[in-house]
């Protein structure tokens, strides 16, 4: 007996981990203490670690044990952050703002440190690597209780402890209905599929670590019934997650069954869901399809609407509103009285004149759970399409509300001006996050992006955490959580091959993926808040860098990895990546505008009428008279199946893929200027440079992203095919090309880039080297196919705009060439002299040839001067530069003036020379100090980089209002709407917008738009430059006059039709 105290009392910490290792997921979220203005309470798990915590102190005090671990000075930095957060917000921002309580700030920082304390617990405790079978079996064991609560609520009744809302948390026990997630021992089923993702991969990972067929039966065992068990939480994300959590596993454990487990993991996936359909509807009911009533007058949604019998009013009381404005309808669905009466007519409403086919619209707060509430959110409302006009509807009031009259009633008849539109909408739950809960939280971190607005300035749930933690902490607290894992995962790296012991190595590998599905998971789900999974989480992370520590061979300067981790290539990434976040996600609100509703269309009409396959295959063979761009066609086409007229998803697309190509840039630049600083200058030069900004602003333009973007993969592809000679990188160089041309013609000339690179190395020389290698010229085979498939297809060659003019090709070439080095270098802010130089060189054909003979002087002047003093590497740079712009432009330096979106591409060639020049004036001023030239440099590349974001926003503030313009249209042409508008109608509009500053509005697509709002393919539309142009006597009742105003709604002209003899 005496050993036994002896040993605990030795390994007390360690036995402290285990115990809690148990008792926290098994133990409900009973509550013991309340704490003010907030429902979040005081359980027992709180008063358990707090004595585990004090056993740690005093074993501190007794100098037993030293806090000294790897991860220690990151979360006392963290904790540091979080503390100065706190006192900021209280002290300066929670006076200004309600709902927030300084003491639930103070016990959200203690439970923060509460949480990571652990950490020190477990870490501390894991004195021996052999401990690790305890562990395992604790959770083997501790997930086996949880599943089979788990089933026991399922099926037996057993009892569940929520803090779902106000009056779950108070700890009464629930008995589940047979359509309820199942939350097992957790407060809720999103905390206990948490849990399981974190769990899970660490029992199949260690499937492949024991070499017992019998542990691994059971642990096969355990697993499978804690993913069944994940099923009955109807979890979407969760599932998703684990999914890649266990890839992960399979894919270091056996990368040769990964291919065979991917097909394998999806029809377990689809057996499960077939027995579990509840899930499957929770996917289904994502996005659903609903009618809409909307008042006519603002544009503004009333609510759903559903349309009912006559006897459904039967013995209900019905009471006369009517409302000409916002203000009246307001009044009228709060039971108030309206600034509109009627002393004719009486307050009831009389049965006999309620139609048997009413419209319904339930009081706004009446939910019955997975069901949509009235009034949520919808995507894109203004372009969903008109089914039908009402004079009026019928409101049924919630059981709360008492009516302002001296009749009681339950059913409202509101009169006024309505349409039903049929629109799409998220489910409950992303419309919380989408309107709720994360624009909350952006607010708060919007007050002060560097520390926030302190612990307790969001709600109780964000559905975010990384949202959470910018609200309250900002962007330094966010940076020391990311610290802290970034510290973990380069001891993983660094150390995970030294374990001995398979069983070691696959607890390390599981916990790790497991992490990464809890990190997705965080992207929707409170994850590291939730009590029962931060406590686990940072007890694993205590027991994996024990583990990792105790089988090192070699010391770890963690400083010296991080330094080395932040400059990093993928450090770069991530820099490039919230740069164009940052730069470009305000973005995401603009509205479609001009060519996108023509894209749009050619999704939703053939969509509509044909199937998949069918309309992909018609993308390939009929252009019907338009750009040969059926790859353009099929994005389209899945976005808008997908996400439908979600402009924010589109609008995300087109930053990723600015972000993809920046990337891309980088790896090339790194191989040109060969210094990782200056390939990373050009990138981030490449992100915010506002000549070619056009082509992220714009919807329209995504193919060219997709085009610059396989155009440079298939660039770099090629370059590693020739330092390798790996033929899969051959293989993917020919595909990228080939797959460019789907979606601009501009894929035409991507095999020259490679020409242009190898010029670098010589100009003539290497021009010779690549013409004789069929590789090379293999390349060009996509583009013979292209170009026979475009003529099959009929699609638009060279006319209009689009066509060359042989006699001013020379002067189109060279003007061309300023112009877009101009637009470039300078941005938009050039355009206006060069439309100016352009209008004077057209008039004057001799003043063209004196502007492009004294261009020709200048550049033999800087090549005779400047060109020839430069270093063979600068040269080098220089020549692949003006190639690659060239190249870049070839289709279009002939064509009759410049377009912002062709720049994007050609961009990469300015911004290699312009880096090189300043890397050249950084070396000059090195004369004057090191310390001086790295500064004037910096600012000298922080004040270009201004000029062009300055110019970078004033686009997005064009685009925005074009947006605007465009959104007033559909309200405007919606609230004209009559039913007669389902027929044969021709519309005819006058005063079209076409551009707002650099924006666009409707250049074209204005039948497109027209057909989105009524849905009606006998529509007819004209456009006329004024209403002169009308010829009004022609016109029948199936002609309609809409003028355009100002913001960019319409209003209908009515004319006299004269009479005439049939």
């Amino acid at each position: 007996m005496k050993k036994i105290v002896s040993w605990i009392s030795d390994n007390v910490l360690f036995v402290e981990t285990i115990f809690l290792l148990a008792f926290i997921p098994l133990y409900p979220k009973l509550p013991l203490l309340d704490i003010k203005n907030t429902w979040v309470y005081i359980r027992a798990e709180d008063f358990v670690v707090l004595f585990v915590l004090l056993s740690m102190l005093i074993l501190l005090f007794k100098r037993r044990i030293s806090l000294r671990t790897p991860l220690t000075i990151p979360i006392l930095v963290f904790w540091i952050i979080g503390a100065i957060a706190t006192i900021h917000g209280v002290l300066l921002i929670f006076p200004k703002i309600a709902n927030v309580f300084p003491n639930v700030a103070f016990l959200s920082l203690m439970r923060h440190i509460e949480y990571m304390s652990l950490f020190f617990i477990a870490y501390l405790g894991m004195k021996d690597p052999r401990r690790l079978t305890i562990v395992i079996g604790t959770l083997v064991t501790t997930l086996s209780g949880v599943v089979l609560y788990g089933f026991g609520q399922k099926y037996l009744g057993f009892p569940a402890y929520l803090t779902m809302n106000e009056e779950f948390a108070k700890g009464a026990p629930i008995t589940l209905s047979g359509l309820s997630r199942v939350p097992s021992t957790f407060a809720g089923h999103y905390d206990l599929a948490a849990y399981l993702v974190l769990i899970i991969p660490i029992l199949i990972s260690l499937i492949f670590g024991f070499k017992s067929w019998l542990i691994r039966a059971a642990l096969a065992t355990v697993s499978l019934l804690g993913i069944v068990l994940l099923f009955m939480t109807v979890s979407r994300v969760s599932f998703f997650v684990l999914f890649v959590s266990l890839l992960v596993v399979i894919f270091f454990q056996k990368k040769k069954v990964i291919l065979f487990s991917i097909p394998a993991a999806i029809l377990l996936g689809f057996l499960f869901i077939t027995f579990q359909p509840t899930l499957l509807d929770r996917f289904k009911g994502t996005v659903s399809e609903v009618d809409v009533l909307v008042d006519a007058n603002t544009g503004e949604s009333v609510g759903h609407v559903r349309f009912v019998s006559q006897d459904y009013f039967k013995d209900k009381i019905v009471l006369r509103r009517i409302v000409r404005d916002k203000a009246d309808l307001a009044y009228a669905i709060m039971g108030k009285e309206t600034s509109v009466k009627d002393p004719t007519e009486s307050a009831i409403y009389p049965s006999s004149l309620i139609p048997d086919n009413s419209p319904l619209v339930t009081a706004v707060n009446v939910s019955n759970g997975e069901n949509l509430p009235q009034g949520t959110g919808y995507i894109n409302l203004p372009l969903s399409p008109v089914v039908q006009r009402l004079p009026s509807f019928f409101y049924e009031l919630p059981p709360n509300v008492n009516v302002e009259s001296t009749i009681s009633a339950q059913i409202l008849v509101i009169q006024g001006d309505f349409i039903v539109k049929k629109a799409s909408a998220y489910d409950l739950s992303f419309t919380t996050r989408f309107q709720g809960e994360w624009p909350r939280a952006i607010e708060a971190f919007e007050r002060n992006i560097l520390v926030g607005s302190g612990y307790g300035s969001v709600s109780l749930a964000v559905d975010n955490n990384y949202l959470r933690i910018l609200g309250e902490i900002g962007i330094l607290g966010f940076t020391s959580f990311l610290v802290i894992f970034l510290s973990l995962g380069i001891y993983i790296k660094r150390f995970y091959r030294d374990l001995e012991s398979s069983v070691s190595k696959s607890f390390v590998l599981g916990f790790s993926a497991g992490l990464i599905g809890l990190s997705l998971n965080a992207l929707l789900i409170d994850v590291f808040e939730a009590s029962k999974i931060a406590f686990l989480l940072w007890t694993l992370v205590g027991i994996t860098l024990a583990i990792l520590v105790s089988g090192a061979k070699k010391e770890l300067n963690l400083f010296s990895e991080l330094k080395k981790a932040a400059t990093s290539t993928y450090a770069v990434f991530v820099y490039l990546f919230l740069l164009s976040i940052v730069l470009f996600s305000p973005i995401m609100e603009n509205y479609f505008v001009g060519d996108d509703f023509t894209w749009l269309r050619w999704a939703a009409d053939c969509r509509d009428k044909c199937s998949s396959f069918s309309s992909v295959i018609k993308y390939f063979t009929e252009s019907d008279g338009f750009f040969y761009r059926p790859g353009t066609k099929i994005f389209f086409d899945f976005m808008y199946s997908t996400f439908w007229l979600n402009q924010n998803v589109y609008h995300l697309v087109s930053i990723l893929l600015h972000f993809a190509v920046a990337s891309l840039f980088y790896l090339l630049a790194l191989r040109v200027l060969r210094r990782k600083i200056l390939a990373a200058s050009s990138a981030f030069l490449f992100l915010v440079m506002a000549g070619p900004a056009e082509a992220v602003f714009w919807i329209s333009s995504v193919g060219h992203l997709f085009n610059a973007l396989l155009g440079l993969l298939g660039l770099m592809l090629f370059i590693l095919w020739e330092e390798k000679r790996k033929a899969y990188y051959y293989i993917g160089a020919f595909v990228s090309f080939a797959l460019a041309l789907l979606f601009h013609e501009l894929g035409i000339v991507f095999p020259l880039l490679v020409l242009a690179y190898k010029m670098k190395d010589g100009f003539l020389s290497g021009i010779r080297q690549m013409l004789a290698r069929l590789d090379f010229l293999t390349l060009f085979i996509p583009g013979i196919a292209y170009l026979f498939l475009r003529y099959a297809s009929h699609s638009h060659w060279f006319s209009g705009d689009y066509s060359y003019d042989i006699l001013k090709l020379p002067f189109n070439f060279f003007g061309n060439i300023l112009g877009y080095l101009s637009l470039i270098i300078l941005g938009p802010i050039s355009l206006p002299f060069y439309e100016t130089l352009r209008s004077l060189a057209r008039g004057h054909m001799i003043l063209g040839i004196v502007a492009i003979s004294f261009s020709a002087i200048l550049l033999y002047l800087v090549y005779r001067f400047v060109y020839k003093k430069l270093s063979s590497d600068d040269k080098r740079v220089v020549l692949f530069g003006i190639a690659f712009f060239t190249i870049a432009l070839l289709p279009f330096l002939g064509l009759g003036n410049i377009t912002s979106r062709y720049s994007y591409l050609a961009s990469v060639g300015p911004i290699l020379i312009l880096v090189m020049l300043a890397r050249k004036s950084y070396e000059y001023l090195k004369a004057s100090g090191r310390e001086i030239a790295i500064g004037a440099s910096t600012l000298i590349f922080l004040v270009f980089a201004l000029f062009h974001i300055i110019q970078v926003q004033q686009a997005y503030f064009d685009w925005h209002e074009a947006g605007k313009y465009s959104k007033n249209f559909f309200v405007s042409i919606d609230a004209l709407y009559d039913d007669e508008w389902s027929k044969d109608v021709r519309f005819h509009f006058v005063n079209v917008p076409i551009r707002h500053g650099q924006a666009w509005i409707f250049p074209v697509g204005l039948s497109d738009a027209v057909w989105f709002a009524f849905k009606n393919d006998d529509t007819r539309v004209f456009i006329h430059n004024s209403l002169e142009e009308l010829d009004l006597p022609s016109y029948t009742i199936n002609d309609i006059v809409l003028r355009f105003n100002p913001d960019g709604s319409v209003e209908q002209i009515h004319f006299i039709k004269p009479l005439v003899e049939n």
